[in-house]
């Protein structure tokens, strides 16, 4: 029987969502997902853009996350519809963009990646038909600042 990621996780910037913790190594989440009987598949992306090119390993389990590894260190985890679980301010999947507005004031919307950024520490996308969170992310400190993710000293 295939597990599922439907347990309603508590997501946590800068730290991870669940047993899932930002910095692990690929080993440390794919045991996690082999223990949850969670299907997933894994690509490499060649990350030619980048000053420093490292490639970045990106497993995709159950559909509704992705998690991104470069030198085998965990630095996002990509949620999106099909996921169960919320910020510990409550914002989830699914929210209203106007209410996440209302529930974090440091939302500012970025025209460069289309999302909404928080100064706590996540992304939000919305539906433009729905106007409703379709996917949340979360990631390392050092993602806030380009040059010093693109080191990869952390």
């Amino acid at each position: 029987m295939k597990g599922t990621a439907n347990m309603d996780m508590i997501i946590k910037p800068f730290v991870g969502v669940d047993k899932f913790k930002l910095l692990s190594s690929e080993r440390e989440v794919l045991k996690l997902l082999n223990e949850r009987n969670l299907s997933f598949s894994k690509e490499i992306w060649d990350n030619e853009e980048c000053t420093v090119k490292v490639p970045w390993t990106v497993i995709r389990a159950d559909n509704s996350m992705s998690f991104f590894f470069a030198k085998d260190k965990l630095f996002k985890i990509y949620m999106e519809e099909g996921f169960n679980g919320s910020l510990q301010n409550g914002i989830a999947i699914g929210t209203s963009i106007d209410e996440a507005k209302r529930i974090d004031n440091t939302l500012k919307y970025d025209e460069w990646n289309e999302d909404w950024s928080s100064d706590c520490g996540y992304w939000l996308e919305d539906s433009l038909d729905t106007n409703k969170v379709v996917s949340l992310t979360i990631f390392i400190r050092e993602l806030l600042d380009d040059d010093l993710f693109e080191k990869y000293e952390w």
